[in-house]
């Protein structure tokens, strides 16, 4: 009987064994903002007192399939390292997935960061990214631009307001 029992131990340890390899050799699902995304694209659009965020990510096939097999997962992922990169009091988020063009979009919506009428504090946002309005962003009259590198991932940021605008390192207002 004891022969039977040290058997039926030892099946169940090579099969645990051999379990925890295959899952080991298995691609992670990228579950942080940008991890292996191919290019990403951000706009933060000024409405009123809300700051509307949207992050579109574009994966490779092989990325977009292994996110694709954990949607929740990847969800729940990207809602928590934008709460925790950023520290803003934020809501309504949603995450799409984009099979056909192979791209995760977040979305939710900042407050507090007006600090007057039409005058938006970008700080929260610039400082965790090393960024500056005035000496990386492009001016237009209503928006703020910049493309370039970040964590690897070609980038493309935009900041849009429904007046003319004027703005300093961290600030944006009305012109």
């Amino acid at each position: 009987m004891a022969g039977k029992i040290i058997i039926v131990a030892v099946i169940c340890v090579v099969l645990i064994s051999v379990s925890a390899w295959w899952v080991a050799q298995r691609k992670p699902v990228p579950l942080w903002q940008g991890e292996n995304a191919v290019e990403r694209y951000i706009e933060i659009v000024a409405d009123g007192p809300v700051l509307h965020y949207q992050e579109t990510l574009f994966w490779d096939e092989n990325q977009f399939s292994q996110i694709m097999e954990n949607q929740s997962g990847f969800q729940s992922a990207q809602i928590e390292q934008f709460n925790k990169k950023y520290n803003v009091v934020a809501d309504n988020f949603s995450v799409e997935f984009d099979e056909e063009n192979k791209t995760t979009t977040l979305r939710c919506d900042v407050h507090g960061k007006e600090y007057a009428e039409n005058s938006y504090d970008l700080l929260w946002f610039l400082n965790a990214h090393g960024l500056d309005l005035i000496y990386d962003f492009t001016k237009s009259e209503r928006e703020l631009s910049w493309a370039g590198t970040i964590d690897n991932i070609n980038t493309i940021i935009v900041f849009s307001f429904p007046f003319p605008i004027d703005h300093c390192h961290g600030h944006v207002w009305p012109a």
